[in-house]
């Protein structure tokens, strides 16, 4: 049985404000202080030539991160953001005039710009329209044409939560030999993930929202089906089979995922984000998942109870973290519930609620009590 009052004392703004916006920003945690502190404690003059410890700390945030998702730690590199992973995909593949992208009129736009850039090249964009915010299957299938070669979309949309079929939209991708690119940002943190049993070919995740990270660290995993047809679009000295081999300017590329890394990298950012992650796998993804969908749960029961129109989808297998509902004073109740400290998203004229593992029922209480008294004064 999982003590979660240990981890809730880990989040000290606890005793300040309930935060129900992980699908934002993620607050920091003690550990990942500790963790800021010692590596600060240590470039302050203990160990200034800090380079080689880097690199192997390095080494085990990626091990880390492969066991989170079922990959492979050599197919994995650090990126600073979700967007910037999917350049390395939309930028490393040879495209032909007429080729054809497949994406999703839902998604946030880290997603879509990317590809959309590469109209100059005579690539061609499909989009699947949603319905209400829902992803059919049938609507993917009916948008797929003899020169769609990749399809992309996110684990979990942002606006309203849903999470897509990954399972079945792998099965689609290879039946039609289509690459298939994944943003996980809205999901991995929050919801187990297999990218190898999706049959996931490219995946991007920034780590500042569920998975607590500071912003500026991501990562962007190929698979072995795509890798080769990759080709590092940005390059750089870290990007070479041996960076240190300095004067050897015509060395191959890294037989690693380290290719895609032209430089340097945010080195105290991955001692916080290993901390938290290393909490979260101590945790397990299998517990964390059980609890978000719990709160969400609750969430959703609690505020139908008060009358309100859910803009989440309830079915149990495209539930994620975020609650997404309408409310005819969307923007004056965003302001009310910042007034008695609560953290919430206003999201084209809707309240999103996103909490954590961390949280409890009492914390969602307090938020449906701090509701209920708005409704009552409206």
């Amino acid at each position: 049985m999982t003590n979660w009052q240990t981890y809730r004392d880990l989040f000290p703004h606890l005793g300040e404000q309930i935060y129900l916006n992980h699908a934002a920003i993620a607050p920091m945690n003690l550990r990942a202080q500790q963790a800021i502190l010692d590596f600060m404690a240590q470039r302050l003059g203990k160990n200034i030539e800090f380079w080689p410890d880097a690199l192997e700390n390095k080494s085990y945030f990626i091990e880390r991160v492969a066991q989170l998702i079922h990959g492979f730690a050599d197919k994995i590199a650090i990126t600073a953001n979700t967007s910037a992973g999917l350049n390395i995909l939309a930028n490393g593949l040879d495209w032909k005039r007429g080729d054809r992208i497949l994406l999703i009129d839902f998604e946030f736009p880290s997603n879509v710009i990317p590809f959309l850039n590469l109209q100059r090249h005579g690539v061609e964009i499909d989009f699947v329209k949603n319905r209400d915010g829902i992803i059919a299957i049938d609507d993917i299938l009916e948008n797929i044409y003899p020169r769609t070669r990749l399809l992309s979309i996110s684990f979990v949309e942002f606006l309203n939560g849903f999470r897509n079929d990954l399972k079945r939209i792998g099965e689609i991708c290879r039946e039609h030999d289509l690459i298939f690119s994944v943003d996980a940002i809205q999901g991995l943190g929050a919801l187990q993930l297999d990218v190898q049993d999706c049959q996931i070919d490219f995946l991007a995740c920034g780590g500042h929202k569920w998975l607590m990270w500071p912003q500026g660290l991501a990562f962007a995993y190929i698979s072995p089906r795509i890798f080769d047809r990759l080709h590092p679009a940005q390059a750089g000295w870290m990007s070479l089979e041996v960076p240190f081999d300095f004067f050897n300017y015509r060395q191959p590329f890294s037989p690693t995922a380290r290719r895609f890394e032209s430089g340097g990298f945010s080195t105290i950012s991955i001692q916080a984000a290993t901390a938290t992650l290393d909490m979260m796998l101590d945790i397990g993804i299998v517990q964390i998942e059980q609890k978000i969908l719990s709160n969400s749960q609750f969430l959703i029961k609690k505020i139908g109870e008060m009358g309100l129109k859910l803009y989440t989808v309830p079915t149990p297998k495209h539930l994620s973290g975020i609650v997404t509902f309408f409310h005819p004073h969307a923007e004056k109740l965003f302001e009310y519930l910042k007034q008695n400290h609560i953290t919430v998203s206003l999201r084209e004229g809707k309240i999103r609620l996103s909490p954590h593992f961390y949280h409890n029922e009492g914390d969602l209480q307090q938020f449906l009590d701090v509701l209920s008294r708005f409704k009552n004064r409206n």
